[in-house]
């Protein structure tokens, strides 16, 4: 033999262990395929806004700021919102973002409603109902198809 064809030879060879075709039969060798479990279901972010409408709000014209007031004075940036299983078990806390109020289009020195927004983040999927409850103010139970949208909650 050559060089060129021992050259050649060992090439082939090398091509064929490489594939997986060294066993004589032609056909790749057969890979085993990894055990694996099912990928973790992902945690949900509990997205919404939380309104209070007059008279339950006070507000600034120079800040563009409002908060609860009297009876609702709880209700302002920083108030806990809790997100709860079918149980009742926290599952998530997060806080009131500062309050916007909502200026009557006719009136800029009238707020019609006081809005707060929040996050609620790493809350465990696969829980089907959830509860959110804003400073003790009542559990509103969801579904948790409707937790990948922005919820909303009223306290009229």
């Amino acid at each position: 033999m050559t060089r060129a064809r021992t050259a050649v030879a060992l090439s082939a060879a090398l091509l064929l262990a490489l594939t997986g075709c060294a066993d004589g039969g032609g056909e790749p060798a057969a890979e085993s395929a990894p055990a694996t479990s099912p990928p973790p279901r992902a945690n949900l972010l509990v997205r919404g806004t939380f309104t209070l409408t007059l008279p339950d709000f006070g507000w600034s014209e120079k800040t563009l700021q409002c908060a609860g007031r009297g009876g609702y004075s709880d209700l302002q940036a920083g108030t806990q919102v809790i997100v709860t299983d079918p149980a009742g078990v926290n599952l998530g806390i997060g806080r009131l973002e500062t309050g916007q109020p909502q200026v009557d289009p006719e009136d800029p020195h009238r707020a019609t409603e006081c809005l707060f927004t929040f996050q609620v983040p790493d809350v465990p999927s696969g829980k089907g109902i959830y509860g959110v409850e804003v400073a003790n103010r009542g559990k509103v139970q969801f579904k948790e198809s409707d937790l990948g949208d922005v919820i909303a909650l009223t306290l009229n």
